[in-house]
Protein backbone atom coordinates (compact mmCIF):
# COMPACT_ATOMS: atom_id res chain seq x y z
CA UNK A 1 0.00 0.00 0.00
CA UNK A 2 1.33 3.31 -0.90
CA UNK A 3 1.97 5.53 1.97
CA UNK A 4 1.09 9.22 0.79
CA UNK A 5 1.94 12.72 2.41
CA UNK A 6 -0.45 15.28 1.21
CA UNK A 7 0.26 18.73 0.66
CA UNK A 8 -2.76 21.38 0.68
CA UNK A 9 -4.95 18.55 2.29
CA UNK A 10 -8.11 20.80 3.05
CA UNK A 11 -7.72 22.31 -0.87
CA UNK A 12 -9.63 20.86 -3.83
CA UNK A 13 -6.89 18.39 -4.51
CA UNK A 14 -6.43 16.96 -0.99
CA UNK A 15 -10.26 16.97 -0.31
CA UNK A 16 -10.86 14.81 -4.13
CA UNK A 17 -7.43 12.45 -3.33
CA UNK A 18 -8.45 11.42 0.89
CA UNK A 19 -12.15 11.26 -1.14
CA UNK A 20 -10.56 8.63 -2.81
CA UNK A 21 -9.08 7.15 -0.39
CA UNK A 22 -12.34 6.92 1.81
CA UNK A 23 -14.17 4.88 -1.19
CA UNK A 24 -11.64 2.79 -2.09
CA UNK A 25 -10.27 4.12 -4.88
CA UNK A 26 -7.44 4.40 -3.93
CA UNK A 27 -5.26 2.14 -1.86
CA UNK A 28 -3.50 4.02 0.18
CA UNK A 29 -2.16 5.11 3.78
CA UNK A 30 -2.42 8.82 4.48
CA UNK A 31 1.16 9.83 6.61
CA UNK A 32 0.47 13.08 7.09
CA UNK A 33 -1.58 15.95 6.50
CA UNK A 34 -0.50 19.48 5.78
CA UNK A 35 -3.11 22.78 5.28
CA UNK A 36 -2.40 26.87 4.92
CA UNK A 37 -4.52 27.52 7.72
CA UNK A 38 -5.48 25.84 10.88
CA UNK A 39 -8.83 25.00 11.48
CA UNK A 40 -11.20 22.29 12.79
CA UNK A 41 -11.17 20.64 9.40
CA UNK A 42 -7.87 19.49 9.31
CA UNK A 43 -7.47 18.28 12.95
CA UNK A 44 -10.58 16.65 12.19
CA UNK A 45 -9.07 14.52 9.23
CA UNK A 46 -6.01 13.95 11.49
CA UNK A 47 -8.07 11.94 13.49
CA UNK A 48 -9.70 10.51 11.15
CA UNK A 49 -6.83 9.32 9.14
CA UNK A 50 -5.17 8.47 12.30
CA UNK A 51 -1.77 10.91 11.09
CA UNK A 52 -0.17 13.45 12.28
CA UNK A 53 -0.73 17.49 10.78
CA UNK A 54 0.83 20.42 10.15
CA UNK A 55 -0.29 24.01 9.99
CA UNK A 56 2.33 25.18 7.54
CA UNK A 57 2.93 28.88 9.07
CA UNK A 58 6.71 28.40 7.99
CA UNK A 59 9.44 26.93 5.75
CA UNK A 60 11.45 25.33 8.53
CA UNK A 61 8.34 23.18 9.89
CA UNK A 62 7.48 22.43 7.52
CA UNK A 63 11.02 20.71 5.59
CA UNK A 64 10.93 19.37 9.31
CA UNK A 65 7.28 17.69 8.75
CA UNK A 66 8.23 16.14 5.66
CA UNK A 67 11.72 14.49 6.78
CA UNK A 68 9.95 13.30 9.67
CA UNK A 69 6.44 11.60 7.89
CA UNK A 70 8.44 10.20 5.18
CA UNK A 71 6.33 7.78 3.35
CA UNK A 72 7.19 7.07 -0.73
CA UNK A 73 5.60 10.03 -2.20
CA UNK A 74 3.89 13.48 -1.69
CA UNK A 75 0.75 15.13 -3.81
CA UNK A 76 1.46 18.81 -3.59
CA UNK A 77 -1.73 20.58 -3.90
CA UNK A 78 -0.56 23.79 -2.58
CA UNK A 79 -1.78 26.13 -4.52
CA UNK A 80 0.63 29.10 -6.15
CA UNK A 81 4.33 29.85 -5.80
CA UNK A 82 4.02 28.41 -2.37
CA UNK A 83 4.24 25.14 -3.69
CA UNK A 84 7.86 25.32 -4.90
CA UNK A 85 9.85 25.22 -1.68
CA UNK A 86 7.47 22.21 -0.87
CA UNK A 87 8.17 20.20 -3.78
CA UNK A 88 11.79 20.51 -2.95
CA UNK A 89 11.96 19.70 0.18
CA UNK A 90 9.78 16.29 -1.09
CA UNK A 91 12.28 15.40 -3.44
CA UNK A 92 14.91 16.05 -0.77
CA UNK A 93 13.16 14.24 1.85
CA UNK A 94 13.10 11.12 -1.01
CA UNK A 95 9.50 11.04 -1.69
CA UNK A 96 8.20 10.99 -5.00
CA UNK A 97 5.87 13.75 -6.56
CA UNK A 98 2.49 13.68 -7.28
CA UNK A 99 2.36 17.58 -8.62
CA UNK A 100 -0.84 19.65 -8.77
CA UNK A 101 0.88 22.80 -7.70
CA UNK A 102 2.01 23.84 -11.69
CA UNK A 103 4.03 26.84 -10.56
CA UNK A 104 6.76 24.60 -8.81
CA UNK A 105 7.60 23.74 -12.81
CA UNK A 106 6.88 27.46 -13.71
CA UNK A 107 9.17 28.56 -11.35
CA UNK A 108 11.83 25.52 -10.93
CA UNK A 109 12.04 24.86 -14.83
CA UNK A 110 15.10 22.75 -15.32
CA UNK A 111 16.67 23.29 -12.05
CA UNK A 112 13.45 21.59 -9.98
CA UNK A 113 13.59 18.54 -12.54
CA UNK A 114 17.42 18.24 -12.05
CA UNK A 115 17.64 18.18 -8.54
CA UNK A 116 14.35 15.06 -9.03
CA UNK A 117 16.98 13.30 -11.23
CA UNK A 118 20.31 13.97 -9.05
CA UNK A 119 17.97 12.69 -6.35
CA UNK A 120 16.66 9.82 -8.39
CA UNK A 121 12.89 11.06 -7.21
CA UNK A 122 10.10 10.85 -9.54
CA UNK A 123 7.75 13.88 -10.71
CA UNK A 124 4.02 13.01 -11.84
CA UNK A 125 1.69 15.51 -13.16
CA UNK A 126 -1.41 15.64 -11.82
CA UNK A 127 -3.31 18.30 -13.62
CA UNK A 128 -5.45 16.38 -16.01
CA UNK A 129 -4.03 18.03 -19.04
CA UNK A 130 -0.50 17.19 -18.31
CA UNK A 131 -1.59 13.83 -16.81
CA UNK A 132 -3.26 12.68 -19.59
CA UNK A 133 -0.30 13.95 -21.75
CA UNK A 134 2.01 11.97 -19.29
CA UNK A 135 0.04 8.76 -20.16
CA UNK A 136 -0.01 8.80 -23.48
CA UNK A 137 3.69 9.70 -23.85
CA UNK A 138 4.25 6.03 -22.52
CA UNK A 139 4.23 4.19 -25.62
CA UNK A 140 5.33 6.79 -28.05
CA UNK A 141 8.46 8.28 -27.65
CA UNK A 142 10.14 9.45 -30.01
CA UNK A 143 7.53 10.03 -32.63
CA UNK A 144 5.60 12.70 -31.64
CA UNK A 145 5.34 16.12 -33.02
CA UNK A 146 2.99 17.98 -31.33
CA UNK A 147 0.95 17.88 -28.15
CA UNK A 148 -2.38 19.26 -27.84
CA UNK A 149 -3.80 20.54 -24.53
CA UNK A 150 -7.68 21.46 -24.62
CA UNK A 151 -8.98 25.00 -22.89
CA UNK A 152 -12.64 25.17 -21.70
CA UNK A 153 -12.36 28.68 -22.41
CA UNK A 154 -13.60 29.79 -19.36
CA UNK A 155 -17.11 31.69 -18.71
CA UNK A 156 -16.36 35.05 -20.61
CA UNK A 157 -15.66 32.83 -24.31
CA UNK A 158 -18.57 34.45 -25.98
CA UNK A 159 -18.81 37.84 -23.42
CA UNK A 160 -17.97 40.84 -25.18
CA UNK A 161 -17.79 43.79 -22.37
CA UNK A 162 -14.67 42.45 -20.41
CA UNK A 163 -13.85 46.03 -18.71
CA UNK A 164 -16.98 45.38 -15.87
CA UNK A 165 -16.41 41.38 -15.23
CA UNK A 166 -16.84 41.14 -11.36
CA UNK A 167 -13.98 38.81 -9.11
CA UNK A 168 -17.48 36.49 -8.42
CA UNK A 169 -18.12 36.17 -12.29
CA UNK A 170 -14.57 35.25 -13.35
CA UNK A 171 -14.27 32.78 -10.67
CA UNK A 172 -17.19 30.64 -11.90
CA UNK A 173 -15.34 28.61 -13.92
CA UNK A 174 -18.16 26.50 -16.11
CA UNK A 175 -17.09 23.12 -15.70
CA UNK A 176 -14.37 22.68 -12.63
CA UNK A 177 -14.35 23.48 -8.78
CA UNK A 178 -11.75 25.22 -8.41
CA UNK A 179 -9.83 27.99 -6.01
CA UNK A 180 -10.37 31.38 -6.20
CA UNK A 181 -7.27 32.21 -8.14
CA UNK A 182 -7.12 29.30 -10.37
CA UNK A 183 -10.31 29.97 -11.66
CA UNK A 184 -9.81 33.52 -12.03
CA UNK A 185 -6.76 32.55 -14.20
CA UNK A 186 -9.06 30.17 -16.02
CA UNK A 187 -10.83 32.87 -17.19
CA UNK A 188 -8.20 34.86 -18.52
CA UNK A 189 -6.53 31.61 -19.79
CA UNK A 190 -3.43 32.43 -17.90
CA UNK A 191 -4.00 29.16 -16.35
CA UNK A 192 -3.63 27.61 -19.75
CA UNK A 193 -0.20 29.59 -20.24
CA UNK A 194 1.24 28.31 -17.29
CA UNK A 195 0.05 24.96 -18.76
CA UNK A 196 1.97 25.77 -21.35
CA UNK A 197 4.83 26.87 -19.89
CA UNK A 198 4.40 23.39 -17.40
CA UNK A 199 4.44 21.14 -20.68
CA UNK A 200 7.64 22.88 -22.21
CA UNK A 201 9.58 21.84 -19.40
CA UNK A 202 8.20 18.87 -18.34
CA UNK A 203 7.73 17.13 -21.55
CA UNK A 204 11.36 18.93 -22.99
CA UNK A 205 9.76 20.43 -25.73
CA UNK A 206 9.52 24.00 -27.77
CA UNK A 207 6.76 26.26 -27.38
CA UNK A 208 6.33 25.87 -31.22
CA UNK A 209 5.02 22.13 -30.84
CA UNK A 210 1.89 22.72 -27.95
CA UNK A 211 -1.13 23.80 -29.11
CA UNK A 212 -4.01 25.17 -27.22
CA UNK A 213 -7.22 24.52 -28.69
CA UNK A 214 -11.30 25.65 -26.70
CA UNK A 215 -12.80 22.65 -25.89
CA UNK A 216 -15.90 23.39 -23.95
CA UNK A 217 -16.97 19.75 -23.08
CA UNK A 218 -13.42 19.18 -20.89
CA UNK A 219 -14.00 15.53 -22.35
CA UNK A 220 -10.75 15.53 -24.04
CA UNK A 221 -7.68 16.42 -21.86
CA UNK A 222 -5.15 16.38 -24.21
CA UNK A 223 -4.35 14.35 -27.38
CA UNK A 224 -0.33 14.03 -28.82
CA UNK A 225 -0.12 14.22 -32.53
CA UNK A 226 2.40 11.62 -34.26
CA UNK A 227 4.98 12.14 -36.92
CA UNK A 228 2.56 9.69 -39.57
CA UNK A 229 -0.37 12.08 -39.32
CA UNK A 230 -2.03 9.71 -36.04
CA UNK A 231 -3.88 11.86 -32.83
CA UNK A 232 -4.20 10.23 -29.67
CA UNK A 233 -6.29 11.28 -27.44
CA UNK A 234 -7.38 11.19 -23.63
CA UNK A 235 -10.52 10.92 -22.79
CA UNK A 236 -12.86 10.82 -19.41
CA UNK A 237 -15.27 12.87 -17.66
CA UNK A 238 -14.35 16.06 -16.32
CA UNK A 239 -13.37 14.55 -12.83
CA UNK A 240 -9.97 15.31 -10.90
CA UNK A 241 -10.65 11.86 -9.61
CA UNK A 242 -8.72 10.33 -11.85
CA UNK A 243 -5.44 12.30 -12.83
CA UNK A 244 -5.11 12.16 -9.22
CA UNK A 245 -5.66 8.78 -8.29
CA UNK A 246 -3.09 7.69 -10.90
CA UNK A 247 -0.39 10.29 -10.01
CA UNK A 248 -0.40 8.49 -6.26
CA UNK A 249 -1.04 5.10 -7.52
CA UNK A 250 1.82 5.35 -10.31
CA UNK A 251 1.02 1.71 -11.58
CA UNK A 252 1.69 0.31 -7.94
CA UNK A 253 -2.01 -1.22 -8.27
CA UNK A 254 -4.86 -2.16 -10.72
CA UNK A 255 -7.21 0.55 -10.41
CA UNK A 256 -10.99 0.19 -11.65
CA UNK A 257 -13.79 2.11 -11.56
CA UNK A 258 -12.22 5.53 -10.63
CA UNK A 259 -14.54 7.40 -12.48
CA UNK A 260 -17.84 6.86 -14.35
CA UNK A 261 -17.16 5.43 -17.79
CA UNK A 262 -18.06 7.60 -20.71
CA UNK A 263 -21.23 7.36 -22.66
CA UNK A 264 -20.93 7.61 -26.60
CA UNK A 265 -25.09 8.15 -26.97
CA UNK A 266 -25.61 11.39 -27.95
CA UNK A 267 -21.69 12.55 -26.63
CA UNK A 268 -20.75 15.79 -28.34
CA UNK A 269 -17.34 17.07 -28.96
CA UNK A 270 -16.41 19.99 -30.08
CA UNK A 271 -12.94 22.33 -30.77
CA UNK A 272 -12.11 25.59 -31.84
CA UNK A 273 -9.49 28.11 -31.83
CA UNK A 274 -8.13 30.74 -29.77
CA UNK A 275 -7.75 34.88 -30.29
CA UNK A 276 -4.78 36.27 -29.35
CA UNK A 277 -6.39 39.50 -28.98
CA UNK A 278 -9.09 37.83 -26.48
CA UNK A 279 -6.86 36.09 -24.23
CA UNK A 280 -3.48 37.89 -24.07
CA UNK A 281 -2.22 35.70 -21.44
CA UNK A 282 -1.98 32.52 -23.21
CA UNK A 283 -0.25 34.25 -26.10
CA UNK A 284 2.57 36.07 -23.73
CA UNK A 285 3.35 32.54 -22.11
CA UNK A 286 4.22 31.19 -25.32
CA UNK A 287 6.74 34.24 -25.57
CA UNK A 288 7.81 33.07 -21.67
CA UNK A 289 8.40 29.53 -22.83
CA UNK A 290 10.49 30.65 -25.65
CA UNK A 291 12.44 32.70 -23.59
CA UNK A 292 12.59 31.01 -19.96
CA UNK A 293 15.35 32.18 -18.20
CA UNK A 294 13.53 33.99 -15.06
CA UNK A 295 10.87 34.94 -17.65
CA UNK A 296 8.26 32.19 -16.66
CA UNK A 297 9.28 32.91 -13.02
CA UNK A 298 8.11 36.86 -13.43
CA UNK A 299 4.89 35.68 -15.53
CA UNK A 300 3.58 33.66 -12.50
CA UNK A 301 5.10 36.52 -9.80
CA UNK A 302 2.98 39.30 -12.16
CA UNK A 303 -0.13 37.29 -12.40
CA UNK A 304 -0.18 36.35 -8.96
CA UNK A 305 -0.03 40.07 -7.91
CA UNK A 306 -2.67 41.52 -10.56
CA UNK A 307 -5.53 38.73 -9.87
CA UNK A 308 -4.66 39.74 -6.25
CA UNK A 309 -5.36 43.45 -6.70
CA UNK A 310 -8.69 42.84 -8.94
CA UNK A 311 -9.61 40.27 -6.34
CA UNK A 312 -9.30 43.15 -3.85
CA UNK A 313 -11.12 45.44 -6.29
CA UNK A 314 -8.01 47.48 -7.00
CA UNK A 315 -7.95 47.04 -10.68
CA UNK A 316 -10.73 45.92 -12.99
CA UNK A 317 -10.30 42.58 -14.89
CA UNK A 318 -8.68 43.62 -18.41
CA UNK A 319 -5.89 44.89 -16.27
CA UNK A 320 -4.45 41.82 -15.00
CA UNK A 321 -3.33 41.15 -18.80
CA UNK A 322 -1.73 44.52 -18.98
CA UNK A 323 0.41 43.85 -15.19
CA UNK A 324 1.84 41.08 -16.88
CA UNK A 325 2.21 42.51 -19.81
CA UNK A 326 4.18 46.03 -18.59
CA UNK A 327 6.02 43.44 -15.87
CA UNK A 328 7.41 41.18 -19.08
CA UNK A 329 8.95 44.38 -21.15
CA UNK A 330 11.91 44.61 -18.35
CA UNK A 331 14.85 42.28 -18.25
CA UNK A 332 14.43 38.91 -16.80
CA UNK A 333 17.42 37.11 -18.98
CA UNK A 334 19.02 35.48 -15.78
CA UNK A 335 18.74 32.35 -15.23
CA UNK A 336 18.14 30.61 -12.03
CA UNK A 337 20.51 28.37 -10.99
CA UNK A 338 19.29 27.94 -7.12
CA UNK A 339 16.49 28.49 -4.85
CA UNK A 340 17.53 31.56 -3.69
CA UNK A 341 17.83 32.72 -7.39
CA UNK A 342 14.44 31.82 -7.98
CA UNK A 343 13.30 33.52 -4.72
CA UNK A 344 15.76 36.99 -5.57
CA UNK A 345 13.46 36.88 -9.32
CA UNK A 346 10.49 36.22 -8.20
CA UNK A 347 10.78 39.21 -5.14
CA UNK A 348 12.03 41.48 -8.03
CA UNK A 349 8.74 40.79 -10.35
CA UNK A 350 6.80 41.31 -7.79
CA UNK A 351 8.02 44.75 -6.97
CA UNK A 352 7.63 45.45 -10.92
CA UNK A 353 3.90 44.21 -11.04
CA UNK A 354 3.38 46.38 -7.83
CA UNK A 355 4.68 49.55 -9.58
CA UNK A 356 2.60 48.59 -12.84
CA UNK A 357 -0.08 48.74 -10.45
CA UNK A 358 -0.01 52.04 -9.30
CA UNK A 359 1.21 53.56 -13.01
CA UNK A 360 -2.81 52.21 -14.36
Amino acid sequence: MRRVLILGATGSIGTTCLDAIRSGKLEAEVIGLVARHSNDRLESLSREFGCPCLINDSHESLVSFIRDCGGDIALNGIAGSAGLAASLACLDAGLDLALANKESIVMGGDFLLDEARRLERRIIPVDSEHSAIYNLLKGHQGEVSSLVITASGGPFLDRQDLENVTPDEAAAHPTWKMGRKISIDSSTLANKGLEVIEAGFLFGIDADRIEVTIHRQSIVHSMIRLENGAIYAQLSPPDMTLPIVAAVNDEYARLTDVVRPLSFNDLTLTFHSWSPERFPLLALAYKVLERKAGYPIAYNAADEVAVSAFIEGRIRYTDIARVVSATLEKDWSHTACSYDEIVDIDSMAREVAAGCLSSL
